[in-house]
């Protein structure tokens, strides 16, 4: 009998008071508003940016059709541009103080003071509305790509399963059980908390948690970690540690702290503003001053009406669409073929890419087995060889058993007389009159068998050797299988202008160099715990002077994700903790999706600075 209780959803990574999953990308609203919403929830749907662009746009046609009365026009251009341009203000305002005066957001700021001044009131207005406008629809695009993100990530299940006394099991979320309490762990499940195994031997997946590929098997009081996904049997645990101090926990803080190391990515909007405020700023002040000094019988009061006529046609209000709009179109051009970005700053960023770090287990590769290389003693033939493999390994649970297996599927169901499975070492089977071994070298010579030295490369593969009779008969060479696109991808990388790939991995040393050889990247790094992948990815960031990206998968990537210029989670296999830490989601495991989204990157930046030099030449002719 199964109860079921409801439990609270558990948020992964999100200790964020603005409903995104981290809060050190920049937001369409400024603390202010955050703040009166916080205290106040009545203003969180009036301070919307919704709200404020339709009541800021009623005020607008108000001012219009009240043309003939100056007073109640004049009011309601003003009451128009404050509710569009509250936060646009205030924001100019605090630069003030905080070093950062040329922003996008002063330039508007004084354009719309200057409207008003030279009695304009409806531009000042519309420089407000259009500004909101951008924000609005950026804002738009961005929840719905969270949505989307956070839809694909509530896929997994966040439940344990207690045994009670009397054997029956009740469902908990993780977080209200307690060291003590047992736990069962189903075929296919994810472990929830850390415990020591209370069945005989379970088979565990730790690719997600450490980014080995083999699968570990743990005995009988062995110790099991959170994160772990479950093989073939149901398993019972004994807790140890509360979901606090669990071993998924642990690496979630260090994600965390991670995101605090994050260097802050500037929009384009803001990078441009940091150049072209000043530049009209000063231009302006000086068609302001210059004129009467030097030209007899010029007056500061003609002049500076002219300065102000020069702020409000410089006044960036094309760009201030436009350039979202294209960033926004971007955005649903890569949805559209499966990636889901964040926000305009993660697809300009992209486009500034010159380095691009990969987990290995998982994301280049396909986790699972194939045999790529067979060595067969002269006594016997490559056939004979993989049938006596075959028939031993055919109920062996290991997954390097599954690749030699596949060798000859027609085979299976053929049941030696008896067989026997050493966790750990491999299997002894009786064939008719024949004994046959397969298993690892120790295991072979632990009963006496004579395994010659390994013949050709051995980087990077798992070798099962196979006696008869206690001689040895063959090896077997068994990888883990490159996906399919990955070269192709890396290739495509190289032609996008990225100058650097590198492969970060918990796997061993010699497989990890093996992939990267295969792959032709720079640099392969493996035996990499998740703070190791934090150190080495500091040290690529300081390689080359553009951005940096990480691709992974696993929960011990979301550190590495976190600290990246852009984080790229393949969401098909991904956890929910690699895809709640990025900024970019894959929703497939087509590894060509990632030179796809760097190459709309380059599409739409080029659109954006098309965009912007067309505005300069329309302001330079009205000027």
């Amino acid at each position: 009998m199964t109860e079921t209780t409801e439990t609270p959803e558990i948020a992964i990574l999100s200790n964020s008071t603005c409903g995104c999953p981290y809060c050190d990308h920049d937001h369409s609203e400024n603390s202010l508003l955050q703040k009166l919403r916080k205290r106040h929830p009545f203003w969180a749907l009036l301070l919307s940016n919704g709200a404020r662009l339709i009541f800021g746009t009623i005020f607008f046609i108000g001012g219009i059709l009240t043309h003939k009365n100056t007073t109640a026009s004049l009011v309601l251009f003003i009451a128009s541009a404050l509710v569009a341009g509250i936060d646009v203000m205030w924001t100019a305002f605090k630069s003030l103080f905080t070093g950062h005066l040329f922003s996008e957001q002063f330039l508007m700021t004084i354009a719309a003071i200057g409207a008003l001044i030279i009695g304009k009131p409806a531009e000042s207005s519309a420089v407000m509305l259009f500004y909101l406008l951008g924000s609005s629809l950026e804002e738009r695009a961005t929840q719905q790509t969270s949505r989307s993100i956070h839809a694909l990530a509530d896929l997994r299940p966040r439940i344990a399963h207690r045994i009670k006394e009397d054997g029956s099991i009740v469902d908990h979320a993780p977080c209200e059980l307690q060291p003590g309490d047992r736990i069962r762990v189903f075929a296919g499940e994810r472990v929830p908390l850390d415990g020591i195994l209370e069945s005989n031997l379970a088979q565990l997946d730790y690719s997600a948690l450490t980014g080995e590929s083999i699968p570990k098997l743990i005995e009988e009081k062995g110790e099991i970690l959170a994160g772990a996904i479950n093989g073939h049997n149901a398993v019972d645990i004994l807790v140890t540690r509360n979901e606090h101090d669990s071993a998924i926990t642990r690496i979630l803080d260090l994600a965390q702290r991670a995101s605090l190391r994050k260097t802050k990515i500037e929009t384009f909007t803001a990078r441009f503003a940091r150049v072209y405020t000043p530049i009209v700023v000063i231009l302006a002040a000086l068609l302001a001053f210059l004129p009467p000094l030097f030209i007899t019988g010029a007056t500061l009061t003609e002049w500076g009406y002219r300065a102000l006529n020069f702020l409000v046609i410089s006044c960036p209000c094309a760009l201030v669409i436009s350039v979202p709009l294209a960033f926004i179109s971007g955005m649903g051009n890569a949805s559209r073929r499966g990636i889901l970005i964040r926000g305009s700053t993660s697809l300009d960023a992209l486009n500034d890419t010159a380095t691009c770090v990969f987990d290995k287990t998982g994301t280049l590769t396909t986790g699972q087995f194939t045999v790529r290389r067979i060595v067969n003693a002269d006594s016997i033939s490559e056939e004979q060889l993989t049938y006596y493999a075959s028939v031993a390994e055919q109920y062996a649970s290991h997954p390097i058993a599954e690749a030699i297996r596949n060798l000859r599927p027609d085979l299976l169901g053929e049941m030696p007389c008896s067989i026997e499975e050493w966790a750990g070492k491999g299997v002894r089977a009786k064939i008719g009159e024949k004994n046959v071994l397969a298993g690892n070298r120790a295991w072979l010579e632990e009963n006496s068998v004579f395994v010659p030295d390994d013949t050709g490369a051995t980087l990077g593969a798992t070798l099962v050797h196979v006696a008869l009779n206690n001689i040895w008969i063959g090896t077997f060479y068994i990888e883990d299988t490159l996906r399919a696109s990955a070269k192709e991808a890396v290739q495509r990388l190289r032609e996008l202008g990225v100058s650097r790939i590198a492969i970060f991995s918990g796997d061993t040393q010699n497989v990890t160099l093996e992939t990267g050889r295969q792959l032709g990247v720079d640099a392969a790094f493996g035996a990499m715990m998740p703070e190791d992948k934090l150190k080495h990815l500091d040290n690529e960031r300081s390689v080359t002077k553009g951005k940096t990206i990480f691709v992974g998968d696993g929960i011990n990537d979301a550190p590495a994700l976190r600290l990246a210029d852009v984080g790229i989670a393949m969401g098909g296999l991904g956890t929910d903790a690699a895809i709640e830490a990025a900024d970019v989601v894959v929703m497939t495991d087509e590894l060509n999706r990632i030179p796809d989204a760097v190459a709309i990157a380059h599409k739409t930046v080029r659109i954006v600075r098309q965009n912007v030099v067309f505005i300069l030449l329309i302001k330079i002719s009205l000027l």
